[in-house]
């Protein structure tokens, strides 16, 4: 904490008194009614009801038995009756914990009472909503950390005077909602101090600043010697030591429209649009409207917020976007419905190429599942499925062959409440492999101590891979070799008999299925023997 601070005051304007200046002694107003005389409300409210004479004398009242019914009759705050006024806590959320004068640091609970001296922190995604005695509604924001100093109730609960030291992070407050007059609240900062009355506003505090913005009715800021009127929608930055900037208008409501009202996954992923002067978005979420209680907060230097796991259920998102001053803009709420479990499983096969007719279609179990629902459907709508079942097992095949082409298929756990979401669809391509070559047309030709033999030409990018060997497992080879045009040599092949395997292969060196063929050996020629009968011809 900066070690020089300065005074700020932040009060609310009513329609029946000027503020107060700045370093005034607090006061009170009351408004007289038929019959009130001096006497009489000296002693209802005053510590010191014999003291009328000196609350003549303040007021400037010359007869103290003439007074005049709906005027306002000034009171010192210290000269009134009080007592101690706890605040109620109203919700709580997360990580949340209270120091008492003299104890440990405890977690707080929604319900109890706290009375002055009672030092609240807020976690984070935590929050603590306090109730006042005349009503106001504090909530205190995430990361922050709130001392109660002053809680009291004078002249018979005429008037209620909190005063609250926030050292640092942010706070919401709907002050004295039923706007009884006389109450005062009082936001003190390590450089300002916030007094406000029927009106809605936040404060968020550093050591070197403080940011206020008046969301309703209108605020008058006070610092060094100059004060500034902040009226609804607008805010005002002080900082240490200089008189507060002239207000200017928030930045307007983020439109949440796009926004999904059902979602089905996690993490929770909002895009919001782009916002001209923006420069930080905030989001919130809580159960409902209200924002009592904060379950996740989250700030973004870019226009989408992310969330981490939530349980199922309805929520409420508030989003604002916050300028180059780092103050708040409008506040715009999106309700919806969280609905990821049970969580999907985590698909594991096959990839975005199968050659199998049948592909094996495989995922993680999930625990707690206690099936599966799988489809597969040439569309990603999945409006057509060709295979739809439910499965114990982790994985699934489809009962008859594909035809080559593209698909999409989607698994969800289910479990004893029902299917939960659906994985997000893979997409995977049905690509045969290549048909065995057809050997039995082709005719062997041994010639000059080899062997030529012609294929058909191969498809448009394949070619052959061919194998000549004395075994058919291939595993004596005597030639091996490929071909882009179906056309074959293989030198120094003796003339017995041959296993011809053949294949295609795509560019990738994918291959399809083997080929094989005896190529027996050819006769021996006959001209030999002619030789050896022509001299007895001759």
């Amino acid at each position: 904490m900066r070690a020089r601070l300065f005074a700020l005051l932040l009060f609310a304007l009513p329609a029946f008194a000027a503020p107060p200046a700045a370093g005034d002694a607090p006061e009170w107003r009351y408004t007289l009614r038929p019959g009130d005389t001096l006497v009489g409300v000296a002693a209802r409210y005053l510590a010191r009801q014999h003291d009328w004479p000196r609350l003549q004398r303040f007021n400037g009242i010359a007869d103290p038995y003439r007074l005049v019914p709906g005027n306002a009759l000034r009171i010192p705050l210290a000269w009134l009756r009080h007592e101690p006024a706890p605040a109620q806590v109203v919700a709580v959320s997360g990580d949340a914990r209270v120091t008492l004068p003299g104890a440990a640091e405890r977690p707080v609970a929604a319900g109890e009472t706290l009375g002055a001296g009672a030092v609240l922190a807020a976690g984070v995604n935590s929050s603590v909503t306090l109730r006042l005695a005349d009503g106001a509604l504090l909530v205190l924001q995430p990361g922050a950390q709130l001392a109660l100093d002053t809680l009291s109730v004078y002249a018979g609960g005429g008037m209620v005077d909190s005063r609250l030291r926030l050292q640092h992070g942010r706070v919401e407050v709907g002050a004295n909602p039923g706007r009884a007059p006389g109450s005062r609240l009082q936001v003190i900062t390590p450089s300002a101090v916030a007094a406000v009355r029927g009106t809605r506003f936040r404060v968020a505090a550093d050591a070197d600043a403080t940011r206020e913005e008046t969301l309703e009715g209108a605020v008058g800021l006070a610092a060094a010697g100059r004060e500034v009127r902040v009226g609804a929608a607008q805010g005002s930055l002080a900082v240490a030591g200089q008189p507060p900037q002239s207000p200017v208008a928030l930045l307007p409501a983020p439109d949440l429209a796009a926004l999904p009202r059902r979602v089905d996954v996690l993490p929770l992923r909002f895009a919001l649009p782009a916002q001209p002067g923006a420069v930080v978005w905030q989001g919130q979420i809580a159960p409902d409207a209200a924002f009592e209680r904060i379950l996740r907060e989250q700030t973004s230097a870019a226009p989408q917020l992310n969330f981490g796991d939530l349980p199922d259920g309805r929520y409420t998102l508030r989003v604002r976007a916050a300028d180059a001053r780092g103050l708040h803009g409008q506040d715009a709420l999106h309700a919806f419905e969280l609905d990821a479990r049970p969580f999907p499983p985590l698909v594991a096969g096959p990839g975005a190429r199968v050659r199998a007719p049948r592909p094996v279609l495989q995922w993680t179990p999930v625990v707690g599942a206690e099936a599966y629902r799988v489809e597969l459907a040439r569309d990603a709508g999945f409006a057509d499925p060709v295979l739809a079942t439910r499965t114990t097992d982790s994985r699934q095949q489809p009962v008859t062959d594909l035809v080559p082409g593209t698909y999409y298929w989607r698994v969800a756990s289910i479990d004893s409440d029902g299917p939960g979401p659906f994985a997000p669809p893979q997409r995977v391509v049905y690509d045969p492999l290549p048909d065995a070559p057809e050997l039995a047309q082709a005719a062997p030709l041994f010639a000059d101590g080899g062997l030529a033999l012609a294929l058909p030409p191969p498809p448009a990018g394949l070619h052959y891979e061919l194998v000549l060997s004395a075994d058919a497992e291939r595993q004596q080879v005597i030639w091996q070799g490929t071909s882009r045009d179906g056309q074959m040599r293989a030198e120094r092949v003796e003339r017995v008999d041959h296993h011809l395997g053949a294949r295609l292969v795509e560019a990738d060196g994918t291959a399809g299925p083997w080929a094989t063929r005896v190529i027996g050996a050819p006769p021996p020629p006959r001209w030999p023997a002619l030789l050896f009968l022509l001299p007895l011809l001759l």
